[in-house]
């Protein structure tokens, strides 16, 4: 079972290993077999036998704590009767029976406060907070925990204290006010290790490092959760330690460090199996399919992730089948089947929608539960009423921050099924292009064929009238020299000679044509699709899964261009392109077009080219570095913007007329929204080109911006190379 982010709360008692444990209680109860006598010692006997069954058995608790009211009533004695009626409540909570919980908690409260037993009413606020924790009423249960923390804090009991701070820090994690926590996380975790409270310890830390990972910061992440793998290690908890490897694993996956990743999620899968945890070795699985997707590893990616889907669906681990719903989306599309990403997104949004089902379920159970306690509280009406002003402020504080939260997370909600729907359907627009275009392309190969066998069928015909044709003429021709004889041989080889030169001539000014076609060829198309062109009469698309696609755009082009004559402009971006175009050559890129003021180059096609990345970064320095030169001669000038992204393309011929080369793709997409995202005098790459540059060059991470019909991406600034990094 998956270990909770949570302190062990107060009336989750420990009595040791579970074998002592075990033979302890057997003591126990053939000792209260024994007893005859109602006596005190007895009702103490029952007390804690009820306590003891609330983790193994706690309806049988419940039979202990009804023997123990009973006897502590004739007895008269309220201290141990509220003792049997806090553990009435605790077996209840194992029951997870709520309201019944809340009522023998309050019971006790009352005998508490009447006898002056302040760490008896200390621990009765604990469970009543842990009641209202439950049942999501953070606001109260907040509350409960500050006047638990204040009695522990007066009676000097660090256990107490320690459990309180702990649940505080829970209650606004819960309502992500993170700086709150974690300053209550690090005073309980100040009073764990004063006390050598190890399990109480490692908690803490897990819960600290959780807190840094929603605040993005891996690396302090990382530190408490090394640490608390520690203290696990030292114990011995399998399901600890699995927990503490797989959360490290996560952490060094949020910071790109992938073979760390992968053998965290294997130890734990590892340990997992060994205890046959079925729901932390579904976790695992999706874990280290992500590694493998994050590495574009497709193949592993969607092995790990349909072993988690299948597990994680046959045991109801609803979390872990989305989360590998969610990865075989990314899987498909990346690999160009469209058809099975949208078939395993659908499934994913089916099923949070499911998820959201339950926790509306959930809210509706809340609120009923909340009813029922508000009738339970009318007899403790007056008590509550005296409440510190402070507190209230704080209760007050909590209320508004968690409906602050239930509005900005509504609004999150509604913007994440908004991009899931958007998603969805382009999804479904790309299987059905992808299928129209299989087709498409089946319908003119078949017409391609029927042509060539048309054609084949005339010149066969033409032949054979050829034939025919050289037959009669040879026919001719004999007679013809049979009656002219030796003078009709002479002017016949007369003429063969003419027209053997006439041929050479014709000959020469066709090899001129031709070298001319296949330049002019060659300009508009890469050799090899060029040759291809020739050979086959044709040249089909290619997907290239690993290119990166080159933007610029001139920065104000329509300001600049009413300060020129028409003449002057074309002349002004003939040179700029001239120069483009002996940069991009230089450095092995395949320039595609221009649009405009607008330029785009490919590096890494046709030919694979494994450094593609590093040549579009020199060609797009270069560029720069020319227009920098130029406004030096010329302030007035051009500015421009580039961006650059790497990922895969489809690269073809489009048209019958005026035919062109050109790429399509998100990665062209993207490199688009990189160039219109950049500053002028700038190189903006995306977080796919910098993963392939972050060791050449000095980037500068912008964060996530905003990009068109994309949303918020990773932007990064290309800067120089770095010293000794290139080669």
């Amino acid at each position: 079972m998956r270990l909770p982010n949570c302190l062990i709360f107060l009336f989750v008692l420990a009595f040791g290993p579970a074998g002592a444990q075990q033979a302890r209680l057997d003591s126990l109860v053939n000792l209260e077999k024994t007893y005859r006598t109602a006596d005190t010692t007895r009702a103490k006997l029952l007390t804690d036998l009820a306590r003891r069954f609330y983790s193994i058995d706690p309806a049988q608790g419940l039979e202990y704590a009804d023997k123990a009211i009973q006897l502590t009533e004739k007895l008269g004695d309220k201290k141990l009767l509220a003792g049997a009626y806090s553990a009435k409540g605790t077996n209840k909570m194992g029951l997870a029976d709520y309201a019944p919980a809340l009522d023998y908690y309050q019971r006790a409260l009352v005998l508490n406060e009447q006898t002056g037993n302040k760490q008896g009413v200390a621990n009765n606020y604990n469970n009543i907070g842990l009641v209202y924790q439950y049942i999501f009423d953070y606001p109260k249960a907040l509350g409960f925990y500050q006047k638990t923390l204040a009695i522990n804090e007066q009676t000097g009991n660090t256990t107490g204290i320690t459990n309180a701070l702990g649940n505080i820090a829970n209650i606004q994690n819960e309502l992500r006010d993170y700086p709150k926590a974690i300053e209550y996380y690090e005073r309980a975790k100040a009073y764990s290790e004063r006390t050598g409270n190890l399990q109480s310890l490692s908690g803490i830390l897990v819960n600290l490092g959780n807190v840094y990972t929603q605040l993005a910061d891996y690396p302090k992440a990382l530190e408490y959760k090394q640490q608390a793998l520690e203290i696990s290690e030292k114990s011995g908890n399998k399901a600890r330690i699995a927990n503490n490897l797989s959360n490290i694993g996560n952490v060094y996956s949020q910071l790109a460090d992938y073979p760390r990743a992968l053998e965290y999620q294997q130890k734990a899968l590892e340990i997992n199996e060994s205890i046959q945890d079925k729901s932390g070795i579904a976790a695992n699985w999706a874990g280290i399919g992500k590694v493998y997707l994050y590495q574009k590893q497709y193949a592993a990616a969607a092995a790990f992730s349909s072993k988690a889907r299948e597990l994680a669906g046959s045991i109801g681990s609803l979390k872990t089948e989305s989360e590998a719903l969610q990865n075989l989306s990314l899987i498909y599309e990346n690999t160009g089947r469209y058809d099975s990403a949208f078939a395993a997104f659908r499934q994913y949004i089916l099923l949070r929608d499911s998820i959201s089902n339950v926790e509306v379920q959930k809210e509706i159970t809340k609120k009923t539960l909340q009813f029922e306690f508000s009738k339970t509280e009318d007899s403790l009406r007056q008590q509550q009423l005296i409440t510190d002003a402070k507190l209230n402020e704080q209760i007050l504080l909590a209320t508004k921050r968690q409906q602050e939260l239930i509005l900005k997370q509504n609004a999150l909600d509604l913007a994440n099924k908004e991009r899931a729907l958007q998603r969805l359907a382009f999804l479904k627009t790309q299987a059905d292009l992808q299928y129209e275009n299989n087709v498409k392309a089946e319908q003119l190969a078949r017409a391609e064929n029927e042509r060539k066998l048309q054609a084949t069928q005339v010149n066969l015909q033409q032949a054979q009238l050829d034939l025919k044709d050289r037959e009669l003429q040879t026919q001719k021709t004999q007679r013809f020299f049979f009656i002219a004889g030796l003078f009709l041989l002479a002017l016949l080889s007369f003429f063969i000679f003419r027209n053997y030169k006439n041929q050479q001539k014709s000959n020469r000014i066709i090899q001129v044509e031709k070298q001319k076609s296949d330049d002019l060829l060659l300009n508009i198309l890469p050799k090899e699709v060029a040759d291809e062109l020739k050979e086959n009469g044709e040249a089909g698309a290619r997907q290239y899964d690993n290119v990166t696609v080159l933007f610029t755009d001139f920065v104000d082009f329509t300001r600049v261009s009413e300060t020129l004559s028409p003449q002057q402009l074309v002349g002004e971006l003939h040179e700029c392109f001239k120069a483009f175009d002996e940069i991009i050559e230089r450095h092995g890129l395949e320039k595609i077009k221009t649009i405009g003021d607008a330029y785009m180059a490919v590096s890494g096609l046709p030919l694979p080219d494994k450094q593609h990345a590093r040549q579009a970064a020199r060609a797009a320095i270069d560029i720069l570095e020319f227009i920098r030169r130029r406004q030096m001669h010329y302030p007035d000038g051009f500015q421009i913007r580039i961006g650059l992204s790497s990922g895969p393309v489809v690269a073809g011929i489009v048209g019958v007329k005026k035919f062109a080369y050109d790429i399509w793709g998100d990665t062209v997409n993207t490199a688009s929204r990189m160039e219109s995202g950049s500053e002028p005098g700038k190189i903006n790459i995306s977080g796919s080109t910098y993963l392939l540059l972050k060791n050449v060059f000095h980037c500068v991470y912008r964060g996530k911006i905003p990009a068109k019909n994309k949303g918020e991406v990773d932007m990064y600034f290309l800067g120089e190379v770095q010293e000794g990094l290139e080669h």
